[in-house]
């Protein structure tokens, strides 16, 4: 009689379980154009914008954050880094939220509408196209709006998480992902 309570116990807490992260994609990342792990090559331009992030390059910015939010959900997904530093998985997740948060991005918004939005927005800004950019950009993602994401992405605005994150995965990025 007692393993009958006991079952119903483990029954409820599996349909509580979090559903596993939904694979994103990075526009314009292909295995074709990528000659080693898509996450060391992401890493390392991450690196270079934020090493002297400047101002009035909104384009760049919004490529960084995107890949930023890319390799937030793809990392911890990837069966090569699962020996990655749990310290560096955590810090690469505050510098996401970081981003976001600079951004004005919701903390539910989907993952792959952040990384959409801002690399299409990059692709808009670049080709100066206004419509374009509204269109990348929706509020329901971007409730500040074009125009403000935009300005905040011209600062750029500041990330004080992601170069610890990059420089504690670095041992991963080495020897799990290369």
């Amino acid at each position: 009689m007692r393993s009958i309570p006991a079952l119903s116990v483990l029954v409820i807490l599996a349909g509580c379980t979090a559903e596993p992260p939904t694979p994103v994609t990075l526009p314009g990342q292909t295995d074709a154009t990528v000659s080693r792990d898509p996450i060391v090559e992401v890493g390392q331009d991450i690196a270079a914008f934020y090493r002297r992030p400047q101002p009035n390059q909104p384009a760049a910015a919004a490529r960084a954050i995107a890949e930023i939010e890319w390799l937030a959900v793809s990392l911890p997904m990837s069966p090569r880094w699962r020996t990655a530093p749990g310290g560096g998985m955590a810090q690469l997740t505050l510098a996401r939220d970081e981003a976001r948060t600079g951004l004005g991005i919701p903390r539910n918004a989907s993952p792959q509408a952040v990384i959409n939005g801002l690399s299409a927005a990059a692709a808009a800004i670049e080709a100066g196209d206004d419509a374009a950019l509204a269109r990348a950009l929706p509020r329901a993602t971007f409730p500040l709006g074009p125009q403000e994401t935009v300005r905040r992405l011209a600062g750029p605005p500041p990330n004080r998480n992601i170069m610890p994150a990059l420089f504690a995965l670095r041992g991963g990025m080495r020897g799990g992902g290369g």
